[in-house]
């Protein structure tokens, strides 16, 4: 069965947009073209696109699934062993880290005590070296955490606020402005452009109703936009490369606006 890129983007999860850009970036090419100009994809091309998320998941970059991705001797099958071997020692952590949680659940109750070696069962030398690997964003974490206006302390202070209502607002606000700078992009537009700049101030001026968006603040949230995976992955759906160019035009707008 053939797939227009609309259906495939359906089936998948994965965007129209993103599934453009793997094509521009020689990922995924469709199978043929239409005499309508649609772009199809068949079985083959599925599992090519399977193999772009599996590698995803795993947190490959573009250009190591370029680079994974285009050997000449790259074995699709070799692969799937792999990604499953990596998913099943994950999945065995996990179980053994809701172990972990379940003894300590009962240590608290009183139920049963847990020896000092069990308090740390399941926390990998895997995640240490991902703790390092993430310390270049603790700073900036911490400075845009600790520039929360009213911080939620509890459920109570949440409920009180709207629940899942006061989150919604806010992603309604803040939407439309990862749309419009996704299309400044392929509208070709600089960071520095007047447009550009335009969307950042609404941007700041949304971030400064939830913070204190001070420049070093607002510097603090380019910098996590632009390297941490988190918040990569929020902006990816709008535009594989709207974290990069967003986070560009943060920092050109707190030098030019902030003090």
């Amino acid at each position: 069965m053939a797939y227009t890129v609309k259906k495939l983007s359906t089936l998948s999860g994965v965007t129209v947009r993103t599934l453009h850009f793997y094509e521009e970036e020689g990922l995924l090419k469709p199978a043929y073209y239409g005499s309508n100009g649609y772009r199809y994809y068949e079985e083959k091309e599925l599992l090519q696109l399977q193999q772009i998320l599996f590698f995803k998941e795993l947190g490959f970059t573009i250009k190591q699934l370029k680079k994974v991705l285009g050997k000449s001797d790259f074995d699709q099958l070799s692969a799937l062993y792999s990604h499953k071997k990596s998913l099943q020692q994950e999945w065995e952590r996990i179980g053994t880290l809701l172990k972990t949680i379940d003894k300590t659940i009962n240590h608290y109750q009183g139920i049963k005590n847990m020896n000092d070696q069990e308090i740390f069962d399941g926390f990998t030398i895997s995640l240490v070296q991902k703790a390092k690997e993430d310390a270049p964003y603790f700073t900036a974490e911490e400075i845009v955490l600790s520039s929360v206006r009213n911080p939620l302390k509890n459920r109570e202070d949440l409920k009180a606020r709207g629940g899942k209502a006061y989150y919604q607002a806010i992603i309604d606000a803040v939407h439309p402005i990862f749309e419009q700078l996704a299309r400044c992009i392929e509208r070709g537009l600089k960071p520095s452009s007047y447009e550009v700049q335009g969307i950042i101030r609404k941007h700041h001026e949304l971030s400064n109703q939830i913070h204190e968006a001070t420049k070093e603040v607002y510097e603090a949230m380019a910098l996590l936009y632009k390297e941490h995976p988190g918040y990569q992955k929020q902006l990816d759906p709008f535009h594989p490369d709207l974290a990069a160019f967003m986070s560009e035009g943060m920092q050109i707008f707190a030098i030019r606006e902030l003090k």
